[in-house]
């Protein structure tokens, strides 16, 4: 009987998706626009269903479940914080009994430019926190900081911004900021450590008073060292600098604690630093740490936070990267750690876009979108190597096998990620992306009082519950991306979104009055900065006064914030002048960042030929689905549902008929890893050519064995020929003798990345012989030969067990 109703329950649900894609095929009959052409009256459309599910889904929350925090969905009433179990932190860390969805959803309602609705939502804030955060509360300092500090500062901006279309002048009297201050003030006490580390909860009525062990011993990266962003453009605006001061001095301090490798843990002790996870990666408890320091350096204007930038996704690529995704690591090891990636990274390709680097966003980006075409959604996680064997098991038990974590909450980081690289490259495969999407919402996910996630991807099961940032991300990314007009893509302003989505910007003015007027007096935090860092310099002070440990400098630079350089001993000018000496020899002044983005008139009306550059011109559109196919694993319930790429309708359209998937390639590809002291220099030349006058720093090349006949990554077979004219004598020694020029080379090497980034087939890399061979002088460090290791010969290709790297050149 069991098994009866188990059965009939997927038959149900199968019937159902047949039915949601039945309808979502024709989902916009009755308009005047012919569908997937995306001319204007097809995006007003969209974003104006946006806007409705959006408007519904807050009237609801406001109508059943205000003044808590948010709305179930499906039961139709309130979710309210644990109020009778204090220690039920899954719940309680983000439902502080402050309206969170409310105060959440405000920005969203001023990027649909709807004054009127802005307006009243602003007072009804207003009204319901009279006497501020007052509240007997525990939560989570992160969370509260992104959700509710971010979003009140950001629709402050808004409010007083005359340049803005949602602009309240005199109808409003700062009571956001009134509120920020509040709020800022309740979670800034979580800063008083021994380390200056925030604990990761605090208690918003009585501190830090009474809180137990197991509340505040363990903190994620993220948590510890993001809040500085909001908290500096709280003192931004109110002159106050305890809030970048506190914060920033955190952040700085957790980058200092990552390792060799330049891989930072995901969680820590902020009262003893002890590591409690040396795993690594750019998911769940870590992702916003490179987030903020690339958007802080964009909104700040700061050099040292593109460093950590710079230096943070180097090191990634090197260590973490493989072709479709970022695997988890061991911080010390680079090993891997866990065979499986979480939801939340993939909001990566939106940072690469935003650093320029669209090539390997647009990799990062399909995985997530063969993610959604699998399971109708991203996985919490998903495992992209078997952790144990497959073989024998049904569909069903598969599934479960390769979902350590089935629950899909309505994340936004997929289609915020989707939305910068449209914005980029204007390639309407994105709009199609978020069309999909938008049928899902209105099909799949769209219940009686709001939007509900998935609680169980295996079987559709719906997940009764709409989280904050379904209403300030998820659709506001989703509309931005249908809304080419939007003023956040008009505006000069440097407008950069927080990780919950809040725009931020800093105007000229505002900048000139903070950099005059900072003030830093309020003893408490004064005397307890300067203990801090009194006692990170009598530790360094005795640790580096002759070490060339770099990983510390940035602590130095963060020393040097509180005092200034007169006041710093010999000894740490000493360091602090050695590591602004690296920095000036590695770095050109300055930054190229994408801030605006290029936008065409009447875009694809006035075409004369439809096309989609992605669909067309990108050969690797299907190898996802062979590399993974052991863990992409449908299931039942969907098995009929749409792959979005190739959607009928779409595809007619957009594709030039002549798009071709390169096959998968029958090569073998392995990774070589140099690691010698010193910094990483290299140069790119203009025709995608890297050029290495030193091999200091850590390199991962990876390396393509081809036999001839063999496909290789570039969709080529190897001819024959090209093998007979290779030489694999070392002409440096004679260890390769006995195979000579007189036996010919029964397969060749041939790089196709190097830390990271792609090569084209027809790219090389050209290496200074001399940095082959060094000695104790350079770089401080030992002495090596790398021609011990490798070889070359008298073509100059660098040779590997006597075979030729036949792109990689010694000058």
């Amino acid at each position: 009987m069991v098994w009866y109703y188990t059965e009939l329950y997927l038959v149900l649900i199968y019937f159902i998706s047949l039915l949601d894609i039945a309808t979502a095929s024709d989902h916009s009959r009755g308009q005047d626009f012919a569908p997937y052409h995306f001319t204007d009256k097809e995006l007003i459309y969209y974003r104006n269903e946006v806007k409705s599910l959006f408007y519904e889904s807050l009237d609801n929350y406001l109508e059943i479940a205000y003044p808590f925090d948010e709305l179930l969905p499906i039961s139709c009433v309130a979710k309210k914080r644990n109020f009778d179990d204090p220690g039920d932190i899954i719940t309680n860390d983000v439902l502080g009994n402050f309206t969170t969805t409310l105060i959440d959803a405000l920005t969203t309602v001023a990027v649909f430019n709807d004054r009127d609705k802005f307006k009243e939502l602003v007072n009804l804030v207003k009204e319901t926190f009279p006497n501020g955060f007052a509240i007997d509360s525990t939560i989570q300092v992160f969370e509260t900081t992104i959700r509710i500090l971010g979003s009140l500062i950001s629709a402050h901006l808004y409010a007083t911004d005359p340049s803005k279309k949602v602009f309240l002048g005199d109808d409003y009297d700062g009571c956001l900021l009134d509120l920020a201050i509040d709020l800022g003030d309740r979670l800034l006490p979580a800063f008083l450590t021994n380390t200056g580390l925030p604990v990761p909860r605090i208690n918003l009525l009585t501190g830090l008073n009474g809180l137990t062990m197991d509340l505040v011993q363990e903190n994620n990266v993220a948590a510890l060292g993001c809040p500085m962003f909001e908290f500096t453009m709280l003192s931004v605006l109110t002159n106050d600098a305890k809030y970048e001061i506190m914060t920033r001095y955190a952040f700085d301090k957790v980058w200092s604690l990552r390792s060799d490798l330049d891989l930072l843990p995901m969680s820590l002790n902020p009262q003893t630093l002890a590591v409690y996870t040396q795993i690594s990666g750019i998911g769940a408890s870590i992702d916003s740490i490179y987030e903020y320091a690339l958007k802080g350096a964009i909104l700040f204007d700061d050099q040292d936070l593109y460093e950590v930038w710079h230096d943070s996704y180097t090191a990634l690529n090197i260590n973490s990267k493989q072709d479709w995704l970022y695997a988890n690591v061991h911080q010390y090891t680079s090993m891997l750690a866990t065979p499986w990636i979480d939801s939340l990274s993939a909001f990566f390709p939106g940072l690469q876009v935003l650093n320029g680097d669209i090539e390997a966003a647009t990799y990062q980006n399909l995985m997530s979108l063969k993610l959604w075409d699998t399971y109708g959604g991203i996985p919490e996680r998903w495992n992209f190597q078997p952790d144990c064997p497959l073989q024998g098991l049904n569909n069903s038990e598969l599934v479960d096998k390769v979902l350590p974590l089935e629950w899909y909450p309505l994340r936004p980081e997929f289609i915020e990620s989707t939305y910068y690289l449209f914005r980029a490259t204007n390639d309407p495969f994105y709009l199609n992306t978020g069309a999909h999407i938008l049928k899902d919402l209105k099909t799949r996910f769209k219940q009686k009082c709001g939007l509900a996630g998935i609680q169980d991807i295996r079987t559709g099961e719906p997940q009764d519950r709409m989280e904050s940032f379904v209403l300030s991300e998820t659709l506001k990314y989703l509309f931005l991306l249908f809304d080419d007009k939007n003023e956040i893509h008009k505006t000069r302003d440097n407008i950069i979104f927080s990780t919950e989505a809040q725009p931020m910007w800093i105007s000229t003015e505002l900048k000139h009055r903070y950099s005059r007027n900072r003030y830093f007096n309020e003893t408490i935090y004064v005397d307890h900065i300067r203990y801090v860092v009194d006692e990170d310099k009598r530790k360094l002070e005795k640790e580096l006064k002759n070490s060339k440990n770099s990983k510390q400098f940035d602590l130095v630079k963060g020393i040097k914030r509180i005092y200034n350089e007169e006041a710093m001993s010999p000894a740490m000018q000493q360091i602090h002048d050695r590591f602004k000496y690296q920095i000036s020899e590695y770095y050109k002044p300055g930054m190229c960042v994408i801030s605006n983005f290029t936008q065409h008139k009447d875009r694809y009306q006035n075409k004369v030929m439809l096309s989609s550059n992605l669909l067309n011109n990108f050969s690797k559109l299907f190898e996802i689905e062979n590399i993974y196919n052991e863990t992409l694993i449908k299931p039942d319930y969907l098995k009929y549902y749409d792959q979005m790429e190739i959607n009928d309708q779409f595809y007619k359209i957009w594709s030039s008929g002549k798009a071709i998937s390169t096959p998968s390639s029958s090569t073998f590809s392995m990774d070589i890893v140099i690691d010698l002291p010193g910094k990483l220099r290299w140069n790119m030349l203009g025709n995608g050519d890297i050029q290495l006058d030193t091999m200091y720093g850590r390199r991962k090349i990876r390396l393509e064995k081809i036999y001839p006949n063999d496909l290789d990554t570039y969709g080529n077979y190897a001819e024959e020929t090209v093998f007979s004219r290779l030489d694999r004598n070392d002409i440096r020694s004679e260890r390769c003798i006995e195979v000579g020029n007189n036996t010919s080379v029964p397969y060749i090497y041939r790089a196709t990345r190097i830390n990271g980034i792609f090569l084209s087939e027809s790219n090389n890399i050209y290496i200074n012989k001399k940095a082959f061979i060094s000695d104790e002088a350079h770089e401080g460090g030992a002495k090596f030969n790398l021609f011990d290791n490798f070889g070359l010969n008298k073509d100059h290709h660098l040779l590997l067990e006597c075979i030729p790297i036949v792109n990689i050149f010694l000058e």
